[in-house]
């Protein structure tokens, strides 16, 4: 009997937690894969019976037990929940394994989306949607989701940057939903390495997308009365707009970091 090992009742507890995780959580499947660059990928995904979410939530995939959180592009009433994926070279763990997934692969799916980067005040005219990369992501929920529902007549102002223009994902939707809905939603992508030859045929703004911020709400007639700003993306960007627009000059902004 001096051999005998007992398992402390909270690591029972614990384990016994852990077990009931893993049941409940729910299977999906890739739909769609389309490899938008070496390194961005959107896809596709089943949504399971009665999973749903709020534009600008995100969703918690895994693989192999391995598990990471994804925003949401599509808006809740789509069939599938679309995603917009970045691989950093030599970081993340989950993502890795997801570039070498294709149609007809299974994920985890956690049972509920979370996350609170989302619009709950509709009342106000303007709504400055600040972004990096696949930081655009959550607006592209709110954009589709609301333009179908715009009965408080809001208007987006989306700016995006990124370093190479392949990277804007969205650029096309967003862009045409610009020209098309221009009272609703305008749309500023910008790239910070204009000489870079990657860009060479790029013909749109260049600049850090925090440094654009200014003259654009400047030329747009926006303040903290009429206006609110969310920031999501690189954690740098969104310092220098807090310390920029919530500090300096009043605005409330909502953030939203990804820590690579």
């Amino acid at each position: 009997m001096k051999n005998r090992k007992y398992i402390p009742i909270a690591d029972i507890s614990s384990m016994n937690q852990n077990i009931q995780n893993r049941k409940k959580l729910l299977e999906c499947q890739i739909v769609e894969r389309q490899n938008i660059s070496d390194f961005m990928i959107k896809l596709w995904i089943t949504k399971p019976t009665d999973y749903s979410f709020k534009p600008g939530q995100y969703c918690t995939l895994g693989v192999e037990g391995i598990e990471r959180a994804y925003s949401i592009a599509s808006s809740p009433d789509e069939e599938y929940m679309e995603l917009y994926i970045e691989l950093v070279e030599d970081e993340g763990i989950l993502t890795p394994l997801i570039w070498e997934m294709s149609k007809g692969d299974i994920f985890t799916l956690r049972p509920k989306a979370k996350g609170i980067f989302q619009i709950k005040d509709q009342t106000l005219k303007n709504y400055l949607l600040i972004s990096t990369v696949t930081g655009v992501v959550p607006y592209v929920s709110f954009v589709r989701s609301f333009m179908n529902e715009n009965q408080n007549k809001m208007k987006f102002h989306i700016l995006q940057g990124s370093s190479y223009f392949d990277e804007f994902g969205y650029l096309e939707e967003l862009q045409e939903i610009s020209k098309t809905n221009q009272e609703h939603i305008n749309y500023i992508p910008t790239i910070s390495r204009p000489k870079d030859k990657r860009n060479e045929n790029w013909k749109g703004m260049t600049g850090r997308v925090n440094l654009i911020v200014d003259q654009y709400i400047k030329d747009n007639d926006l303040n903290p009365e009429n206006s609110i700003v969310f920031a999501c993306g690189n954690p740098d960007m969104i310092i220098d707009i807090h310390n920029n627009l919530a500090q300096n000059k009043g605005f409330n902004v909502i953030e939203e970091r990804f820590w690579k």
